[in-house]
């Protein structure tokens, strides 16, 4: 498996290739083409050009969950590519917000895209293979807390602010002959359980590699911390426990605590970067 950083919070060795707070990986397995998550524009698209990578021989994409910064770039995939179905969980078209300093701001995708499209999205419920040996999972046990920074993201139902459940959330399990990767957006329902679900569903497997956000950021941007030191090296041994070869990660889980990981798993931390290839 080859998995391609499109673009990510930090940036890479190129100097021509653009940042921004958000996510886009191109994976390559099993004989399938990739997107997963589009980022918060179409700079995913322009780096994707640099890097030699053409979106339009895509044949499918995934926007992990409801926030802008995960599916903004939808306009600009759909643009490119004609054809690959666009796959999200029931519900990642709601009215998703966060916490601001002035009120409540809308983080959720654009509406009038998704309107504009709705032939080429799929609606996900429960579990779909959604090409040979990839899978996506909605469906996650709450046996560890979720992330702190949930706290500051919220839904509006019937006109009123409530505590986001994630239930638009999903991630993808890629199966090969030696093992599983598992992919997340930004983990909101929490990454150990994540792996505890995916390992429970294709039991015996090993967990060749997570990667993806872990938010353990309340804002990246602030390089603050979700948890204490404490927190994150008990999550640190969580990981170790599931049997994680590697955890490759940035995006929502923030240098700082990226690099306590770091101090905990060593050489089994791999840093995202924009543009960083990376075979598995």
């Amino acid at each position: 498996m080859h998995i391609t950083i499109l673009i990510e919070n930090s940036p890479g060795s190129d100097e021509r290739l653009r940042h921004e707070h958000g996510l886009s990986l191109y994976v390559e397995a099993n004989g399938s083409k990739l997107l997963f998550d589009l980022g918060q524009s179409s700079h995913f698209a322009s780096n994707a050009e640099v890097l030699g990578i053409d979106p339009s021989a895509a044949d499918m994409a995934v926007i992990s969950h409801g926030h802008f910064d995960h599916g903004g770039g939808l306009a600009r995939f759909l643009e490119m590519n004609p054809s690959a179905p666009v796959y999200l969980r029931r519900g990642a078209d709601g009215p998703h917000y966060s916490v601001a300093p002035r009120g409540e701001r809308y983080i959720g995708l654009d509406q009038g895209v998704l309107a504009a499209n709705a032939d080429r999205l799929r609606w996900v419920d429960g579990e779909m293979e959604i090409a040979p040996g990839i899978h996506m999972l909605t469906r996650v046990p709450n046996g560890e807390p979720r992330p702190a920074g949930n706290a500051r993201l919220l839904v509006k139902e019937n006109g009123r602010f409530v505590p986001d459940r994630f239930e638009h959330e999903m991630f993808c399990v890629i199966l090969e002959d030696d093992g599983m990767t598992v992919i997340t957006g930004c983990g909101h329902s929490g990454v150990t359980n994540m792996i505890r679900a995916a390992k429970e569903r294709f039991p015996g497997r090993p967990v060749k590699a997570v990667v993806g956000g872990l938010h353990l950021s309340n804002s990246p941007a602030a390089n603050d911390l979700a948890m204490d030191e404490k927190g994150i090296k008990a999550f640190a041994r969580i990981l170790t426990g599931l049997g994680c070869a590697k955890v490759v990660t940035g995006h929502c889980t923030g240098e700082r605590a990226a690099s306590l990981l770091q101090g905990r798993l060593g050489e089994r931390l791999v840093r995202m970067r924009t543009g960083k290839r990376m075979d598995f």
